[in-house]
């Protein structure tokens, strides 16, 4: 029972760090385009902030992944026939898909930034980045609510 609890405590921790990092990501991103208005040097800055937030969200998702793993061995495999549980992998899944479609994201958004640090005139194209970037996290954020939700109620 104890190492039940252990790696349900690492799963928790896991889902935490990745639920705290894609907040975190929002209110930085919500932030960045505040301050790109009137200062693009200050707004660069938290992009560097943010720069390392995929490798926290890694380490998260691999806690995920490993102490999920340990309890479904634990509990031989119980959880799997579950409806909780089945709905709960489908918005992993879901979180993931999402996670690489935001990437992809802020990969394009990358070029359009360097044009407007040179004195391009970058509105038109931007500010559908900006619209589907504030999507991307409010489905993440929602995901990963429902996620939580799973797993606490576990209802059949």
């Amino acid at each position: 029972m104890n190492t039940y609890l252990l790696s349900l405590l690492v799963h928790i921790t896991g889902l935490a760090m990745v639920s705290g990092i894609v907040l975190a990501g929002f209110m930085a991103n919500r932030r960045f385009w505040k301050i790109y208005a009137s200062d693009r040097v200050r707004a660069v800055a938290i992009l560097d902030l943010t720069a390392r937030f995929p490798v926290a969200m890694g380490i998260g998702m691999l806690l995920l992944l490993l102490s999920g793993t340990m309890m479904m061995a634990l509990v031989h495999g119980t959880y799997g026939e579950q409806l909780w549980f089945r709905i709960k992998m489908i918005m992993f899944l879901l979180v993931i898909l999402n996670g690489i479609l935001g990437r992809r994201l802020g990969l394009k958004m990358k070029p359009v930034l360097q044009a407007a640090t040179s004195g391009e005139n970058i509105s038109a194209s931007i500010e559908p980045l900006k619209g589907r970037l504030n999507l991307f996290y409010i489905i993440q954020l929602l995901l990963l609510l429902a996620i939580f939700a799973c797993g606490v109620l576990k209802f059949t």
